[in-house]
């Protein structure tokens, strides 16, 4: 692990330096006092935006299905510290930056991206100040409903192509986390999420809903060209590597391929293999370069 580490570390520097930029090891974490509890959004609370929140249907989770899927940050707990810390980085980030909008990716499948998307955006709804959304955009393989227990939602492609409305898609878990799921496997993703239907739909989403950050679990990069289709339409993204199985190559190729359509926010080195013996839950690992607990 500490050699995919350093291997991270000096790929990134180097490329930095013949970009000519600072060669910056990682994001500096937010002091807890500051981030814990980020300040409330300015244009969130309006009466109509309050309303539409209200009006999606409630999703109820099961606990036992969610600990079998290890989704284990719907409650504040000691299993839930790791993707908390990971919140509170994320979003320190993403607010110096003016961000919202968050791809997650991984080099290869069986990285633990959309457990970690999912267990990220259960921590996002604990802050109660916050508007979340987690939208699942691996269309070839959609998984976010069944991580969830949830029945199997209807396609998503009508709503990215303008022919249904969030409204009549979307669902929602308590009152600040938004899902919209999808449950068609789709044979031409790439087309759709090019689309400007789809492209327009999120503007409109982002302009009704005003969340304050929007989750977007992407496929693979290096499995097709879905990821790549679609980073264009977001201001960062995490991409999740696995400590026992991701090559530094795959990883390298990945985030230099992320960085050609969007900023690399950090690394999740996940499946992070302590002295003992223990392994980190999935999602858990190192972010940016910096070891985990």
């Amino acid at each position: 692990m500490e050699k995919l580490q350093a291997a991270i570390e000096i790929a990134r520097k180097k490329r930095e330096a013949e970009r000519g930029e600072p060669a910056v090891s990682a994001p500096a974490p937010a002091a807890p006092d500051a981030a814990a509890v980020p300040p409330a959004s300015p244009d969130s609370g309006t009466p109509d935006t309050d309303a539409l929140w209200q009006a999606l249907p409630e999703a109820d989770l099961d606990r036992a299905t969610l600990v079998r899927s290890r989704i284990l940050s719907q409650s504040a707990s000691h299993e839930s510290t790791p993707f908390d810390v990971l919140r509170t980085k994320i979003l320190y980030q993403m607010r110096q930056n003016g961000w919202r909008r968050l791809a997650i990716t991984s080099p290869l499948p069986k990285c633990g991206k959309t457990t970690a998307a999912v267990n990220l955006a259960l921590a996002l709804g604990r802050q109660p100040e916050l508007r979340s959304m987690l939208f699942d955009f691996d269309l070839r393989a959609p998984a976010v409903a069944e991580k969830l227990g949830l029945d199997r939602p209807p396609s998503i492609a009508p709503l990215l192509r303008g022919e249904r409305a969030f409204a009549d898609h979307g669902r929602r878990i308590g009152p600040n986390l938004a899902l919209a799921l999808s449950g068609e496997a789709q044979t031409d993703p790439t087309r759709l999420l090019m689309a400007d239907t789809t492209r327009d739909t999120l503007a409109r989403i982002q302009g009704d809903y005003a969340p304050d950050i929007m989750i977007f679990d992407l496929p693979s990069i290096l499995i097709g060209d879905d990821a790549r289709a679609f980073l264009q339409h977001v201001d960062c993204a995490l991409i999740l590597a696995r400590a026992d199985q991701t090559r530094y190559g795959d990883f390298d190729s990945c985030e230099r391929e992320v960085g050609e359509y969007t900023n690399v926010l950090g690394v999740v080195l996940n499946a992070y293999r302590h002295g003992d013996g223990r392994v980190d839950a999935e999602g858990g690992g190192t972010v940016a370069g910096q070891s985990h607990g």
